[in-house]
């Protein structure tokens, strides 16, 4: 909320008072570290100096909600100056509930970074005369009156469908909007991993019938046309196909590609396919469950020795040291301006929280705890207790794990699609557990679990991960640990 600026004093001239009050009143607190700078011209400055980030330039071209939803995102999730440029290519699509503001009384949000960028300078947001401080007043007021609307049609909206929506119906919409498709395009990891391999393995394509299975713009389907396919079925639940179908016109493939929409469990294919491709990972690897379809698809169309691109997947878990995440994410809670919020605590502590980790939080090696293979997975092997075992190598204090997957593309020339903290970031990120209890570890501890992922029964193509173990150091039990998470 805004502070009521008074028009009286005991002592000296109105407009001094007012001065006085405003310049104490609004701070701009950094968005990447906890310096508050006095005036919106130096916290562009700073940002500039400090984070070679320039947030004018950032924001310019982003719409009004993607602008909020990004600020609200990046302090919530304490996001590095390189998490933020990636987040901000995918502002407009970001949850709704980073509409709500993130910090309370965040002058951040006040900036008109549009009309900053028409100025072309940062200085037009000074307050540098006291006579323009009623206008400028009733301009961050209007600005915060329009977040608050937005948000509150945003819940009505979500509040008040007449006719809900099941799950099933909601995922496949969500593939319509292009926004998503061109995150997933624009990731160069995963994009050109299926390229790199369809091009340089054409002695497995070519002349063969492909089965694409969620083709969404149908990339892939073109890449294996491209590659030497003699023919591509492209399959996909999203009324992004009636696009796919015009790319592939447009693009001279029609005599190859054929593109039909509907659920690959229930179409009728009359052939059968020599290779089934698919881009079905998500988020930990196996959110959204597409990878249930695309086993019965195998299992349906696929010819006898007939080949799943990718073809192995397999899936770790290391030991992570963030205390400056885990702080903005649970202990401010503690002490909001003065008051206790702490219920909220035990809520966080159940979400799986995805986020790019910066390599330098890795305290342990990497433990592979699921290996799947593409040509004999079945779906009851989707859900799973696997035990694990890592080895701290520096002294720090653990607050959580990621856990982060590797796709295997075998072939003459092979290729690895890598999602670790070590690699190149992917629109998957990594998915963080944070636990409950930080411990202090050495050199040498030894942590020891089970990992368990269970399908959540709540929320269709949800996760529960459960993890369990113990933390030891020269044969004796530093601490233990036991929580579970939702992946949703």
């Amino acid at each position: 909320m805004l502070a009521q600026l008074s028009y009286s004093s005991e002592s000296g001239s109105d407009d001094d008072y007012l001065e006085e009050e405003t310049e104490e009143e609004e701070k701009f607190l950094c968005l990447f570290c906890e310096i508050l700078l006095s005036s919106c011209d130096k916290l562009i400055e700073h940002s500039l100096k400090s984070h070679n980030l320039d947030l004018i330039a950032a924001f310019s071209g982003t719409s009004f909600y993607g602008t909020v939803k990004t600020i609200n995102y990046t302090r919530s999730n304490n996001c590095t100056v390189e998490e933020f440029r990636e987040v901000l290519k995918k502002a407009d699509t970001l949850d709704d509930k980073y509409m709500k503001p993130s910090l309370s009384d965040d002058s951040l949000l006040m900036i008109d970074f549009e009309e900053l960028a028409q100025n072309n300078t940062p200085q037009s947001c000074s307050k540098n005369r006291v006579q323009e401080s009623d206008v400028r007043v009733e301009l961050l007021q209007a600005k915060l009156e329009k977040i608050q609307q937005a948000y509150l049609e945003l819940l009505e909206t979500k509040n008040n469908c007449s006719e809900p929506k099941s799950t099933t119906d909601d995922y496949f919409e969500s593939y319509a909007d292009y926004s998503i498709h061109a995150e997933m395009l624009q990731d160069k990891v995963r994009t050109e991993a299926y390229r790199d391999y369809i091009y340089k393995n054409n002695n497995i394509f070519n002349g063969k019938e492909v089965l694409d299975v969620g083709c969404g713009t149908g990339i892939l389907s073109m890449f294996c046309a491209k590659g030497g396919a003699a023919s591509v079925v492209a399959v996909d639940n999203s009324k992004i196909v009636e696009k796919a179908r015009k790319f592939v016109k447009c693009n001279n493939l029609s005599n190859k590609v054929q593109v039909i929409e509907g659920k690959v469990e229930e179409i009728k294919l009359d052939s059968k396919f020599d290779i089934l491709i698919s881009e079905w990972m998500g988020y930990g690897l196996l959110f959204e469950c597409m990878l249930d379809s695309v086993i019965t698809a195998r299992d349906k169309y696929l010819k006898p020795g007939g080949l799943v691109v990718p073809n192995r997947t397999s899936m770790f878990i290391a030991a992570v040291s963030d205390e400056k995440s885990y702080n903005t994410r649970f202990n401010f809670w503690n002490n909001v301006y003065g008051f206790d919020m702490s219920e909220v605590i035990p809520d966080l502590f159940k979400e799986a929280v995805v986020k790019c980790v910066d390599k330098s939080h890795v305290i342990s090696d990497h433990c592979g705890f699921k290996h799947l293979d593409l040509s004999t997975v079945r779906t009851i092997d989707l859900e799973f207790c696997s035990p694990f075992q890592l080895q701290i190598n520096t002294p720090s204090k653990l607050t959580g794990f990621v856990i982060h997957f590797s796709c295997y593309f075998d072939g003459e020339e092979s290729v690895v699609l890598d999602t670790s903290p070590e690699s190149d970031p992917t629109h998957w990120l990594q998915t963080v557990l944070y636990l409950q209890s930080t411990v202090d570890v050495s050199e040498g501890s030894l942590v020891q679990g089970n990992v368990t992922f269970t399908k959540s029964s709540a929320v269709k193509r949800g996760y529960i991960i459960k993890i369990e173990g113990s933390i030891s150091q020269d044969s004796e039990d530093i601490g233990k640990f036991c929580q579970e998470f939702y992946l949703h």
